[in-house]
């Protein structure tokens, strides 16, 4: 299965019903799985692929906590065990200005483009938009004075240990 990492500006004034719904047309139009984050929960592009690999994976077991890969996803790039408190962490709100998007599935080349301007987002690069070590402190993990790639292993490693704590 292959994924794609897309960053997008939230203009003020947008609903977050509207940019899930939208979202969720998207993935039913295309047949992709497609999950929205808040972009200063995560730390760069890796967090979030290694976090949906986690997912897919656990789909493929039949491992999930939750009832969709999305949702999945979610709980890993969060690290947390509960729904409520992936999405109080990671999930969009109407105060996200940054957003990343997940899309799973096959085909996923080009899509990014598609996805963000269906959602009426504005494309940003990951070092625009990413959280970095503010999103690692958001995740619970001390990251003071830490390089940005030791940053991004504290990123995976709250990932992995998801697995662990099963």
């Amino acid at each position: 299965m292959d994924i794609a990492i897309c960053w997008g500006a939230v203009p003020k004034g947008i609903k977050i019903n509207a940019l899930l719904e939208h979202a969720a047309r998207f993935s039913t139009d295309t047949g992709l799985t497609v999950q929205l984050f808040d972009a200063a929960a995560i730390a760069g592009e890796e967090h979030l692929r290694s976090a949906a690999l986690h997912a897919l994976r656990a789909f493929e077991r039949k491992s999930m906590r939750s009832s969709s890969v999305g949702m999945e996803m979610l709980l890993y790039a969060s690290g947390r065990r509960q729904i409520k408190d992936a999405v109080a962490l990671a999930g969009i709100t109407d105060r996200t200005r940054k957003l990343a998007a997940v899309i799973a599935g096959q085909g996923v080349e080009g899509k990014c483009g598609m996805l963000l301007k269906s959602l009426g987002l504005a494309r940003l690069s990951e070092a625009e938009a990413a959280g970095g070590e503010d999103a690692v402190a958001r995740l619970g993990i001390p990251a003071n004075g830490v390089d940005k790639q030791k940053l991004r292993e504290l990123a995976l490693e709250q990932v992995a240990l998801l697995d662990i704590e099963r």
